[in-house]
């Protein structure tokens, strides 16, 4: 976490003189090249049976673990921006005094809008993605791999620091359900991202 607050904070100082500049930036109009870093507030939802064999509601601590994701897409014109990618993440939790490892794997299809052309962005998004779970918990020990469906939204805000490279800032809210599984039912992760962001726009 603090390496990527100290990341941003070098780039920034870097790119002060650059932006001062007022370089603007070339169309987009072509390739567009991205990663993202930063940290992911996360958490997990799950049922499990009762004694009675009835399932219980569970959600575990939110854990903030690092997170990141790249996408490559086509800007169809200043405003717009499609691109598929894939993010990911691994988290420990607590639940009944034992340890859940759970990480995930999310492929998504999404557009960025750019309202004004420059600067502020908004981003929607949907795909396939994965939770690889493991879990030993009192009369079950599980491990699985199940894949659902991934909703994402977001909005950011990017400076650009060369004619075809942009530095900005990221918030992104994902959502990933698989359903049921084993002994578990309607198992979810969510998440809330804060994340560094680089691109750039390519001819």
């Amino acid at each position: 976490m603090r390496t990527v607050f100290l990341t941003a904070a070098l780039l920034l100082f870097l790119a002060g003189p650059t932006l001062a500049l007022d370089l603007g930036g070339h169309d987009r109009d072509g390739v567009v090249v991205g990663f993202n870093m930063g940290a992911g507030w996360n958490w997990l939802d799950f049922s499990v049976p009762d004694e009675s064999g009835a399932l219980v509601h569970e959600t575990t601590d939110t854990e903030v673990d690092f997170t990141g994701n790249f996408t490559v897409g086509w800007a169809r014109s200043d405003n717009l921006v499609f691109s598929i990618g894939v993010h990911g993440w691994k988290a420990r939790y607590l639940y009944s005094g034992e340890r859940i490892s759970a990480s995930t794997t999310q492929f998504q299809a999404d557009v960025s809008w750019f309202p004004r052309g420059e600067g502020f962005w908004l981003r929607a998004g949907i795909g396939p993605g994965n939770i690889s779970f493991t879990a030993v918990v009192p009369q079950i020990n599980v491990t699985f791999q199940e894949w659902g469906w991934n909703m994402l939204g977001g909005a950011g805000y990017e400076f650009r620091v060369a004619d075809t490279a942009a530095i900005g800032f990221a918030y992104e809210y994902r959502h990933l359900g698989v359903g049921a599984f084993e002994d578990f039912d309607d198992t979810k992760i969510s998440s809330h991202n804060a994340l560094l962001s680089f691109r750039w726009y390519m001819n």
